[in-house]
């Protein structure tokens, strides 16, 4: 079990390194051309690889935390403090992992079935937003419990929880609302694929460069939000635009 963990600790390093520098072509290149097109492709099969190596590694850490991380735990003053960070750090690389799934999956989705939801509505597809809502709201009672306890800071977990239910309700509106914009399944596709950056982006820094910005201290949460920002600032005007475009078309 511990080979297959370096596997796919490896593997998902190589898919993280590779979608940072492919998710900038496609955004960069004209909508509908061919670069655009080809290298929307690879990100996107790369980031299938990225969060499916990341969902099965944090579900083995959280599932048998003393066996991956046994070490760690037993060269700890405090064990169970060690453990209980521990959980709630795999848990929120859990939850990235589902926002990065969810999203780039919706964002494919999408664009497959463009105007047509009812293929989005089937039990399984819908499952996915809901349970990055759940995962979110244990998020949520996660940073209270680290509040309280003061084991480590709580706003990312407070951060990441919030982001997550607004992300499951905004793809569940869209499939479920009555009536929407002609266009706005090209909407959902450009937000989702900013989306999935995000978690990309925000997941390396948290995570893949923690160790580097360890010297900051508290300073480093600002580049683990700086992507979520950016992000969502370029999702507004990505919307803004073709919603405009929609209302000039009478849509």
């Amino acid at each position: 079990m511990l080979q297959l963990h370096s596997f796919l600790l490896y593997t998902h390093i190589l898919a993280g390194a590779l979608a940072m520098v492919l998710f900038v072509i496609p955004m960069v290149a004209r909508k509908g051309s061919l670069n655009h097109r080809k290298y929307g492709r690879f990100y996107t099969y790369t980031m299938y690889v990225l969060a499916i190596s990341a969902l099965v590694m944090s579900v083995m850490v959280l599932v048998a935390p003393t066996y991956f991380k046994g070490q760690l735990i037993n060269q700890s003053t405090s064990p169970e403090d060690t453990l209980a960070t521990v959980r709630m750090f795999w848990t929120l690389l859990l939850f990235l992992s589902l926002l990065t799934f969810t999203s780039i999956h919706h964002a494919n989705r999408v664009l497959q079935t463009k105007g047509n939801r009812a293929p989005l509505r089937k039990w399984h597809y819908v499952a996915m937003p809901v349970l990055l809502m759940v995962v979110a709201s244990v998020l949520f009672v996660q940073g209270v419990l680290m509040a309280q306890h003061a084991l480590v800071s709580p706003y990312l977990h407070f951060i990441f929880a919030v982001l997550g239910i607004v992300n499951g309700y905004q793809i569940l509106s869209y499939i479920f609302s009555k009536n929407v914009a002609r266009n706005r399944w090209l909407i959902e596709h450009l937000s989702s694929m900013c989306g999935s950056g995000i978690a990309v982006y925000t997941a390396f820094f948290a995570f893949g460069a923690r160790h580097a910005l360890a010297h900051i201290g508290q300073w480093q949460l600002l580049f683990w939000v700086m992507p979520g920002v950016l992000g969502g600032v370029a999702i507004y005007f990505y919307s803004k635009k073709y919603e405009t475009l929609n209302t000039r078309k009478g849509v």
